[in-house]
């Protein structure tokens, strides 16, 4: 049964997404409002405009890329070690809003692992081994068609694998 499993069966085609023009803030409540149905994503699609409808892949911000800009320009802020006590909400807010409202170039990974609808489970399960991520993008044509987390991967087997016992 798990050769028969293709990307299509367990892609979501309702993934979190922003345009390649955004800032680092929107990615942060795409992702945000994606968990809210699909607590397991952790990564948001960045699509460009082509010369049709058709949005291009641009790339991904993964939930470790904005942790890494939250580290990077947040809480490594010099100011953050040095203020009172009572103004330390207020700089915090500040290095926040600074930090989230920059463009995605030092944040988006353009390395995404894309899968073709008809890849079956084998190969989905070696691209996420061999890349070491949680997410793939299902593309055809140049059109992304949806996303496969981990947990679907999982689900697909596991379900196989418990009923061979």
């Amino acid at each position: 049964m798990l050769f028969r499993k293709r990307a299509w069966d367990m892609m979501r085609e309702e993934f979190a997404w922003v345009d390649e023009s955004a800032s680092l803030a929107e990615v942060v409540r795409a992702l945000r409002d994606s968990q809210q149905a699909t607590p397991e994503n952790n990564v948001v699609l960045v699509l460009g405009k082509s010369g049709s409808e058709t949005r291009k892949l641009k790339g991904a911000v993964s939930v470790w890329k904005v942790l890494e800009a939250v580290d990077e320009c947040v809480l490594r802020d010099p100011e953050l070690k040095v203020v009172e006590e009572s103004d330390f909400d207020k700089t915090f807010a500040r290095a926040c809003a600074v930090c989230t409202h920059t463009s995605l170039a030092g944040h988006m990974d353009a390395d995404v692992p894309v899968l073709k609808p008809s890849d079956p489970l084998p190969v989905v399960l070696e691209l996420f081994l061999r890349k070491r991520r949680g997410w793939a993008v299902v593309e055809e044509n140049g059109k992304v068609l949806g996303v496969v987390l981990v947990a679907d991967v999982y689900r697909e087997l596991s379900r196989d694998m418990c009923g061979a016992f």
